[in-house]
């Protein structure tokens, strides 16, 4: 068992790390683009984003990718999104391997934004050996939250919120719903299909009315 000193030593140094990471997490963010107030729709996005032992696992470019991106696909739902903080998670969240981990993560969301815990490696839950880049996944009370790996492309967030949103995956070939492989339209073509838009319009505002997401855009 280690002494007190040791203890006390271990803890002044994790503190210290811990306080060091914080300037870092929000220069991650300082560029980040805010709703466009041409939006009558703004939401906000909590990123909790995992320390590695070289810091935050997410660089700059690939949060705001991410959030630029969900940004674009939500455009024709008269939404944006914006960055409402950002925390940092313990070394362990590094790698997220199975559902007890994904539910402890689960447990911390609060308030009405859109949690977004980001990883370094994200455990398929259903195949031995599989990897995927991004989840929606049910918290505490029936509020759903996204983890992402770094290794997904800068559409995932928005394919994670479109779950947050009611959709399902789909077949529509225009849809960044559809997982199925295919080659047309091309990738960068894709986006929700009209259908989808549709029927996350009334989504939209019961989520707001059931005050899972508080409307930024809508001055107090």
């Amino acid at each position: 068992m280690k002494s007190p000193l040791v203890l006390l030593v271990l803890l002044v140094v994790l503190g210290a790390r811990h306080a060091e990471a914080e300037p870092d997490l929000e220069a991650l963010i300082k560029d980040a683009p805010r709703c466009d107030p041409a939006r009558a729709y703004c939401f906000g996005l909590a990123f909790h984003i995992a320390l590695g032992e070289d810091g935050p696992v997410a660089a700059a470019d690939w949060i705001i990718g991410q959030l630029a991106g969900a940004n674009r696909h939500f455009a024709s739902l008269d939404v944006g999104f914006q960055i409402a903080g950002v925390t940092a998670l313990p070394g362990a969240a590094v790698r997220v391997k199975d559902r007890k981990e994904r539910n402890a993560l689960g447990a911390t969301i609060a308030g009405s934004v859109v949690d977004v815990f980001v990883t370094g490696q994200l455990d398929d839950v259903d195949l031995d050996g599989g990897f995927v880049r991004g989840v929606t996944w049910p918290g505490k009370g029936g509020r759903k939250f996204i983890i992402l790996s770094t290794e997904a492309p800068e559409r995932v967030l928005a394919h994670e919120l479109g779950h947050v949103f009611g959709l399902p995956h789909s077949r529509y070939p225009i849809s960044i719903m559809n997982k199925t492989p295919r080659d047309e339209p091309p990738a960068l073509q894709r986006t929700f299909a009209d259908e989808e838009l549709a029927a996350m319009r009334p989504q939209r505002l019961r989520l707001i009315r059931d005050k899972v997401l508080a409307n930024l855009a809508v001055k107090p």
